[in-house]
């Protein structure tokens, strides 16, 4: 086998790279969306 043929087999067309960013940047969102709805409510009425 060819170097270029083991290197296009080794790319996987980019879907590999893609989970690779995606993966986490999803992760990261629903952990911040499940942190907002933890949170409580800021009452800024109280501070006057």
């Amino acid at each position: 086998m060819r170097l270029a043929d083991r290197v296009i087999l080794m790319h996987q067309g980019g879907w590999d790279e893609i989970v690779l960013v995606l993966g986490p940047l999803i992760i990261i969102g629903v952990l911040i969306v499940v942190a907002r709805k933890q949170a409580p409510a800021d009452d800024d009425d109280t501070d006057k």
